[in-house]
């Protein structure tokens, strides 16, 4: 049976059967794949321990009829505080669950890749709410579906002060063209120069954000995404269940 090589990151994980699992991987060189993962969810499997969500991983892999399946795993790095604290977890989450939903499979992408790994370290060691949506915000470029956030999609003109934003029609309305837009949002000056700031921000620099801007570019963002997607995340549901926990 012939066998490949791969080195990537765990994007989701599904269990079936006793023991088994179907791991989904984002590869360096193959893009995203599935491999079958039998027997790993068995404490003295040598998978086991390399087969979890947001790992960096090398692997063997032997060539499936349906699915291929994983051989041997060797961590190469791993995040301890994405597993540990539950807030990491459900925003590390909602980033690989859009990148998951908004890529191909044996498509290779790896300027997603790289992006994979600078938001990783980010998620895992400072504020992961800010990083993922930066994170969000950057694969959007990436995907052929992110909004225009600096020229009005109806004319054309700059951006230059507040303005609204359509989903529907693709990004920002300058005040001229308001009454063409199929839908309306709020777009003020502040929130533009916040998204400016997401989409060239530099992964060493330090996670200087307004947090009230942050929350409004979630908003647009998450339901921009969940509107292409065509129903809710499963992290949102998830992060907003944890919001209410900490409420009460």
């Amino acid at each position: 049976m012939k066998s490949y090589k791969i080195e990537g990151v765990i994007l989701r994980t599904t269990d079936f059967g006793d023991a088994n699992r179907v791991v989904t991987i984002f590869t360096r060189d193959f893009g995203k794949i599935e491999v079958n993962a039998y027997g790993c969810r068995r404490a003295k499997n040598s998978l086991s321990g390399a087969l979890q969500m947001f790992n960096l991983i090398s692997a063997e892999v032997n060539h499936g009829a349906k699915l291929d399946t994983i051989k041997e795993a060797d961590i190469i790095k791993f995040y301890p505080n994405l597993t540990a604290d539950l807030e990491k977890m459900s925003y590390a989450a909602l980033f690989f669950e859009i990148v998951n939903r908004m890529t191909l499979p044996k498509f290779p992408e790896v300027g997603v890749y790289d992006l994979i790994l600078k938001t990783l370290p980010t998620l895992d060691e400072r504020n992961a709410k800010i990083a993922a949506l930066i994170g969000i915000f950057q694969f959007m470029e990436f995907s052929g579906e992110q909004l225009n956030f600096f020229h009005c999609v109806h004319c054309g003109a700059e951006i230059e002060t507040d303005a609204a934003l359509s989903l529907t029609d693709g990004g920002a309305i300058c005040p001229n063209c308001i009454d063409a837009a199929g839908d309306i949002l709020s777009y003020p000056n502040n929130l533009r120069e916040t998204v400016f700031k997401i989409l060239n921000f530099d992964w060493q620099q330090h996670l200087n954000f307004n947090l009230k801007e942050i929350d409004a570019a979630e908003k647009i963002i998450l339901r921009y995404v969940q509107s292409i997607i065509g129903k809710e995340l499963n992290a949102v549901k998830f992060i907003r269940q944890l919001e209410n926990l900490q409420k009460n």
